[in-house]
Formats: structure tokens, C-alpha cells, sequence
């Protein structure tokens, strides 16, 4: 599936991840500070989680009132820097689980595939995160009068990404789990013998 990660020497595969999570929290520091210079009232979760038109264009005319919805747009754009991020972290970390993970014995197959699941549940998140972008922009163009279904559509692309990186985070926790347990077995049952 993801046949070019698996290439990598482990090493430059552990040095890859840990590149990527850099550049996350680099892009990461920079989407908060331009999210807090824009002056939106609420957090990311609540803004986005809003689903309904007239809450948006509550939040918009705040950032009108106080001169910070061009702050907002700039926001919108550093936010793709920050999806393409995401989708790097899911794939490196996912591929690095599930190589952990290996396919040692039964306990192991189950690392391997939570770690793929991580993987391009991670991508299918950040997809979402970039629809929710776009369909802010056809808000933003207007952001006095929002289509109340443009608003659903909005609402409903954020949820479907906080449940994909949820389950995201969730999948690469428990791959890690069976991989340790499957090592941990291989080492005591080489000790045994």
C-alpha cells in the first residue's frame, strides 16, 4: 500500500517521521498564532462544529467588526500547509507502527494493519480538513449571508475529520500494542529455548 515507505531503511524511516512531526509543529505554531491574530471568537472545534449559518456569520462579523477576517483568510491558506503536514505524520507514523508492529506472529499481524489503518485513516482526515477549507472559502465570499446548507456541509466535513484523526491517533496507539507484546513474546520464547 504504501510500497515507497517500506523501501526506506528503518533508520531513514525513524529520521523521516521524526521530520515530519517536526514540520507539524513548526506549521502547527504557526496556524495557532494566526488563528489567535484573527481575532475568532471561539476555538477551531466550536467554530467548526458550528452547523449552523447564522452562528458562522455571528463569528465572521466579529472578525469584521475588529478588522481580522483578511487574518482569518491568511489563516485558511496557512491551514493547508498544516493539512499536507498531517498527511505526512499519518503516513510515516502509521507505516513506522505497523513496521514495528512486523509480522512477528498473530499479535504482530494486528500492529501491521491497525498501522496501515492509522495510516489512511490519517489521509482520509486531512482530506476532509482540506474540504472543509474549501467550502470555508464559499462562506468567507460572502460571510454576511451563508447558505444554511453550505453551512451543513461545512459543519459535516469537520466532524467526519475530528472522527478519521480520532480514530487515526486511536488505530496508531493500539498497533504499537500487539508489535511490543509480539516482540516481547519472540524475545521469551527465544530465551526458553
Amino acid at each position: 500500500m504504501f510500497p515507497v515507505v517500506f523501501r526506506l531503511p528503518a533508520l531513514a524511516h525513524l529520521t523521516a517521521a521524526a521530520l515530519a512531526f517536526g514540520g507539524f509543529q513548526w506549521v502547527k505554531s504557526r496556524l495557532d498564532a494566526s488563528y489567535a491574530a484573527s481575532g475568532h471568537p471561539v476555538d477551531y472545534a466550536t467554530g467548526q462544529l458550528a452547523f449552523d449559518a447564522r452562528l458562522l456569520e455571528g463569528y465572521y462579523a466579529h472578525m469584521i467588526e475588529a478588522g481580522t477576517l483578511e487574518v482569518y483568510w491568511q489563516t485558511q491558506f496557512i491551514d493547508f500547509g498544516f493539512i499536507a503536514a498531517v498527511m505526512c505524520v499519518a503516513v510515516l507514523f502509521g507505516t513506522l507502527a505497523a513496521r514495528f508492529g512486523g509480522r512477528i506472529n498473530r499479535l504482530g499481524v494486528w500492529g501491521w494493519h491497525l498501522g496501515l489503518a492509522a495510516a489512511v485513516l490519517g489521509v482520509s482526515g486531512a482530506a476532509f480538513d482540506a474540504l472543509e477549507n474549501l467550502l470555508s472559502f464559499f462562506m468567507l465570499a460572502n460571510p454576511q449571508a451563508i447558505p444554511q446548507p453550505l453551512a451543513l456541509a461545512y459543519s459535516t466535513s469537520a466532524a467526519v475529520k475530528f472522527a478519521l484523526l480520532t480514530a487515526t491517533m486511536l488505530c496508531l496507539l493500539l498497533s504499537i500494542l500487539p508489535g511490543a507484546a509480539g516482540r516481547i513474546q519472540s524475545a521469551v520464547s527465544k530465551a526458553r529455548q
